[in-house]
């Protein structure tokens, strides 16, 4: 196995310093073929970059044990977004851009651009891209793959192997065109968006459970080698569309306090939580549920205002 860390852009920043986009490749057979993980676009999304790092991990120890079980390669580029991780801003500092809208990018651009033209320069032509994203800090997913309806039929084949709880096919809407998932998928290169956790996080559980998905999927391409053994694939995901998934917004402002958690089959009616005011001791609004089905997002930062998205439900 050959292993390469090495730079894919590197930008001059005003004061003596570099921001440079740095890639890990991990190459078995030259002619394989190639996954690729990114993360790291939002600079307030942490749990991807704890993924690079734990899939790095199993490819160092299972080549010690059995070597020649990497058949293709494998590239992680775990911060596309460098200065707002060190920084911990969700957008790209001094440009106030959001880095997930600026794809496909311009090379001779703004950093922002200049980024994205670099990420899908390097990119384009892979058997599988994983972008994976953590929420905001306001609410906490369960692992879920979201897919637009446009690439369904090639998509949702392949994220049913990701061991993920939910996939997602949703509508198509204007502002998914400047994405890097939608860029590669309409250029031909298949990627899938991963979705998991709350932001400024890493939650264990989740990312063990998807580096199971993205082991299996490395088998399923043909970039590990079909007899390598790997742990047992435990979730099925439920299907989730634009006809099957409640919304629930506050209905007035003050503190939401949740009365279930996460992943937890629910029932119309069932209490969810409560708003309450920090001022008296009156309950504000009680939140229920509006069908039967299952919790698959819930409100993490308790401070709401009238209209805050507090939980997904997808009906089953």
């Amino acid at each position: 196995m050959e292993v390469r860390r090495d730079s894919i852009l590197s930008l001059e920043l005003p004061y003596r310093e570099r921001s440079e986009i740095r890639r890990t490749v991990f190459r078995g057979a030259a002619d394989g073929p190639r996954l690729s993980l990114v993360s790291g676009i939002h600079g307030d999304e942490i749990e991807g970059l704890y993924v690079c790092q734990q899939l790095a991990a199993w490819i160092e120890d299972t080549e010690r044990r059995r070597p020649g079980a990497l058949r293709g390669t494998i590239e992680l580029y775990p911060a596309l977004n460098p200065v707002g991780i060190d920084s911990l801003q969700r957008f790209v500092p001094v440009f106030d851009t959001d880095l997930n809208r600026s794809f496909p990018g311009r090379a001779d651009g703004l950093l922002p651009q200049r980024v994205a033209a670099a990420a899908m320069r390097h990119l384009c032509g892979a058997d599988l891209v994983l972008d994976i994203h953590a929420s905001n800090i306001f609410l906490r997913e369960i692992p879920q793959v979201r897919i637009n309806h446009e690439f369904a039929g090639r998509l949702v084949p392949l994220a049913e192997s990701a061991n993920v709880d939910v996939i997602w096919v949703h509508g198509s809407m204007t502002v998914l065109e400047a994405t890097i998932a939608h860029s590669l998928n309409d250029a031909g290169t298949p990627c899938l968006v991963v979705e998991m956790g709350v932001g400024m996080r890493v939650t264990p559980a989740f990312t063990e459970q998807l580096l199971v998905g993205i082991l299996h999927l490395a088998r399923r391409l043909g970039v590990l080698a079909a007899d390598v053994e790997l742990p047992a694939l435990e979730h099925v995901a439920i299907t989730a569309d634009d006809n099957n998934v409640s919304y629930l917004n506050a209905e007035t402002s003050g503190l939401f306090i949740p009365a279930v958690e996460h992943w937890k089959s629910v029932e119309e009616g069932q209490l969810l939580g409560r708003i309450v005011s920090p001022h008296h001791g009156e309950e504000l609004s009680e939140v229920r549920s509006p069908t039967d089905g299952i919790l698959f997002t819930l409100r993490e930062y308790p401070v709401v205002y009238e209209g805050s998205l507090m939980a997904r439900i997808v009906r089953q």
